[in-house]
């Protein structure tokens, strides 16, 4: 005789919101527990035994294709009840993230109606109308609070405690699944908060860092602006929209010459053409004390103190601080002068002079005396031996250039034309610091 079953109920016992974890280590997919009867046609239970039954998902109540199938071969079915745990033989991935309907095939033939699947009570928020907690894929959630915070009432998520981001760049439309990102306002998912490396902090817009920060550097790849004032990407400043000067080299010779080179003059060429030479040698540099501080002195005053410098970013005007010594006796009748130039290469082709001094003209106002530049045991005991008059002194000047450039490089000298050769008389040039803008 011929068994023909017809599905008069089916009724879902779901528990732990609808799913059954035995092992929470052990298992890597839910399970979901069913029981229904099983009838043959004319409404008497099946006999009892180990039947094989088939159970399906869908998204749909009739028609359309199966998201999940599972065949349990030996379904014990006893007074016409069966129980079933789904997911035992085909892991149950499917998201739970809207409505599915059951199907239960015993044969050939699947029983119809399909059941809708009904939630438990508390469960009834898993799945709402704007609040989706599938069992895999994307969360969705209008209002969070976390451990212990008051649900928001503005923002989405309010919590009391931190949060950790995964680190790295981005990527271009947020491809990198990284860091902090923003959406809404045709938002591309790869503007936000970042970190690309150890110690670093990022912010990123559309893929492109704009800011990082570390212990001890805060960098801006284009302007930084502010109401009236602002600090471009070559860290200059600039004021109601008016550039301002930035120090691009601070020589104060602490640790040494600072890339500073000394000149002579060339072959069969007078003392006074030592500029126009191309070919330089470390310069020294001497300790003038207190208040003189460091200096470049040369062994003889003909020579020529030459440096190059190559600011990024363009700048339009140059500007030379520096302190300029006069050594031992010069003549202050108006003959021996102090000078300072720029040049566009080493070998000072053409020169601009850009500062010179007689020093009869500066001595009232820039004399030390024996107080200040001079030592108690005599200054000529700290320079080497050199013997130094009462009248030495310094003064400190500065020169201001026109050479409008995008990154070129330009060079500062620094000489005398002096009448007397050393120990008589001699110069040195100290603290010295560049700027552009």
């Amino acid at each position: 005789m011929k068994n023909v079953f017809t599905l008069r109920g089916l009724s879902l016992f779901l528990g732990f919101l609808a799913f059954s974890f035995s092992n929470l280590y052990a298992q890597t997919s839910p399970t979901l527990s069913v029981q229904g009867i099983l009838k043959k046609s004319n409404g008497v239970a099946v006999d009892d035994g180990a039947y094989s039954i088939t159970f399906k998902l869908y998204k749909s109540e009739t028609g359309g294709t199966a998201i999940w199938t599972e065949t349990q071969p030996t379904v014990e079915v006893s007074s016409g009840i069966y129980s079933a745990t789904l997911g035992t033989v085909t892991p149950l991935t499917v998201p739970f993230d809207t409505l599915y309907f059951l199907g239960v095939t015993v044969g050939s033939t699947e029983l119809t109606p399909r059941v809708l699947l009904t939630s438990a009570p508390y469960a009834l928020s898993l799945i709402g109308q704007t609040n989706k907690f599938p069992s895999a894929g994307t969360v969705q959630a209008e209002k969070i609070a976390v451990a212990g915070a008051s649900l928001p009432t503005t923002h989405s998520v309010v919590a009391v405690g931190g949060y950790l981001a995964r680190g790295g760049a981005p990527g271009l439309n947020g491809a990198g699944n990284n860091g902090y990102a923003f959406d809404g306002n045709s938002g591309d998912k790869d503007s936000g908060l970042f970190s690309t490396a150890d110690g670093e902090v990022s912010l990123y817009a559309n893929n492109t860092e704009v800011l990082e920060a570390t212990p001890g550097n805060v960098a801006v790849t284009g302007n930084m602006n502010a109401t009236n004032v602002g600090v471009n990407s070559n860290g200059s400043y600039y004021y109601n929209g008016l550039q301002d000067w930035r120090l691009v080299d601070v020589d104060y010779l602490e640790g040494g010459n600072d890339g500073w080179q000394i000149y002579g003059p060339p072959p069969s060429s007078g003392n006074a053409n030592a500029w126009n030479n191309g070919s330089g040698t470390p310069a020294t540099v001497v300790d003038f004390g207190n208040f003189a501080g460091k200096a470049l002195r040369p062994t003889q005053n003909y020579l020529v103190f030459k440096k190059g410098f190559a600011p990024p970013g363009g700048y339009t005007y140059i500007k030379v601080k520096f302190r300029y010594f006069f050594l031992d006796t010069w003549g202050f009748g108006g003959g021996d002068q102090g000078w300072a130039a720029f040049a566009p290469n080493a070998s000072g082709t053409p020169l601009r002079v850009g500062w010179a001094i007689v020093p009869s003209l500066v001595q009232a106002g820039g004399n030390m005396g024996t107080t200040e530049f001079q030592t108690q045991t005599n200054f000529a005991n700290t320079v080497n031996g050199f013997g130094i008059d009462i009248g030495d002194f310094w003064t400190d000047a500065e020169m201001t250039a026109y050479y409008p450039s995008s990154n070129g490089t330009f060079w500062v000298m620094f000489g005398a034309g002096l009448d007397q050769g050393v120990p008589d008389e001699n110069f040195a040039v100290g603290m010295i610091e560049i700027w552009v803008k």
